[in-house]
């Protein structure tokens, strides 16, 4: 298979990966909330989940390099996404969906870190700037899901979000098989390389401030479409906030991939936290559903370009055959700890003090993160 249509079945991939994430992420807590699960225990569910990511990432990243496939992992994950996901959807007890939501993200979380790691490695150290022209297809996807899922959901029914979601995986698995294991280095890979992997503390310490940022955002993630419920929001205009965030990643994606390697990644990431106070802080104060939707815009100059200095990062402090092991790190770290995190005091808070003083301890959560970072960065300037 030729480079360029490998990279164009990556794109394809992304962006039906990402279209899930827009089906699930915005309407999973609607559905979770029709089947009559309270705002605590939907918190619990979508953010004490995720946390198997911390596990599942880097373990299937681990087991990718060693074995040196990706594809025949998607594969394997896409088909095991399908099989528990019938609890989910048609089960009413909170325990049975509690425990189907972690295998869930057990099998469902890998790919997207698999994808970014295949598409790295088919474009190749001389083209890595080109990777957010990969990614911003995801963007599209995840903001064309989750404004047209709206639509058809009020159609079909809420309680019928299973037949879109079934449907985009079984086209992920059919553009999968066309895909071809490559660009994979020749150097053996064992747990001695993961030992190193976590032993190298710059890395560490730039996953723990990553931590610290996305503890707010995944509080977001959890809990926004409540929030919107709360302000009244119809479900077009949830579908339309998640459509229009995504869709403010794709411009960041496409002009700022290399222009962000000429700054210092602590300085970005202090600029990033900066920008997310003022987000929330203004998420906080605002009553108005249509003005929140329309401040989503906000997302590709917070969480766009949060995660293209990410992962930049992380792929420039794990040696290439480790890759896979190190950004399966970051989006557990992220995404797994963080939204565990996120997640469960995200609800605790919602449900006992409402969702306006919940973005307010955002927003403070975010401003103290940013003055660490700042401070670790004047540090690490001066020590240069």
């Amino acid at each position: 298979m030729t480079r360029t249509r490998q990279l164009r079945f990556l794109k394809a991939l992304t962006f039906l990966n990402m279209s899930n994430k827009g089906l699930i992420l915005p309407f999973l807590p609607l559905f979770l909330s029709f089947r009559g699960f309270s705002p605590i225990e939907i918190g619990t569910i979508l953010g004490i989940a995720p946390m198997v990511s911390i596990i599942a990432q880097p373990f299937f990243g681990f087991i990718s390099d060693k074995y040196k496939t990706i594809k025949g992992l998607l594969l394997f994950l896409y088909f095991a996404v399908i099989a528990v996901s019938f609890s989910i959807f048609f089960s009413t007890s909170y325990i049975v969906v509690f425990i189907s939501f972690l295998l869930f993200h057990f099998v469902m979380s890998p790919a997207g870190p698999l994808l970014d790691s295949m598409a790295i490695k088919s474009l190749g150290t001389k083209n890595r700037g080109e990777y957010g022209k990969i990614r911003l297809w995801g963007s599209i996807g995840f903001a064309l899901t989750a404004v047209a899922s709206g639509p058809v959901l009020a159609l079909i029914g809420i309680e019928n979000i299973y037949i879109v979601f079934w449907v985009l995986i079984l086209l992920l698995i059919s553009l999968t098989l066309f895909l071809k294991d490559n660009n994979h280095s020749a150097d053996p890979v064992s747990l001695t390389g993961v030992k190193e992997v976590l032993s190298n503390k710059n890395f560490m310490l730039f996953l723990f401030l990553c931590f610290l940022v996305m503890i707010p955002h995944r509080m977001n993630d959890t809990m926004l479409v409540l929030h919107l419920e709360n302000l009244g929001a119809t479900t077009f205009l949830i579908g339309a906030a998640w459509g229009l965030a995504a869709f403010s990643e794709v411009p960041v994606f496409y002009f700022l991939t290399q222009k962000i390697m000429q700054f210092h990644h602590l300085f970005l990431l202090s600029i990033v936290a900066l920008l997310f106070t003022l987000r929330w802080l203004l998420y906080g104060f605002i009553e108005s559903a249509e003005w929140i939707v329309l401040l989503q815009i906000s997302q590709g100059l917070t969480f766009g370009l949060f995660w293209l200095v990410a992962l930049q990062t992380a792929v420039s402090f794990v040696p290439n055959r480790l890759r896979s092991t190190g950004q399966a790190l970051l989006m557990s770290t992220c995404f797994g700890l963080g939204g565990a995190v996120g997640g469960t005091t995200g609800g605790t808070i919602f449900d006992n003090f409402g969702s306006q003083t919940m973005y307010q301890i955002m927003a403070a959560m975010t401003f103290i993160a940013m003055i660490g970072i700042f401070i670790i960065y004047k540090r690490t300037k001066v020590e240069r």
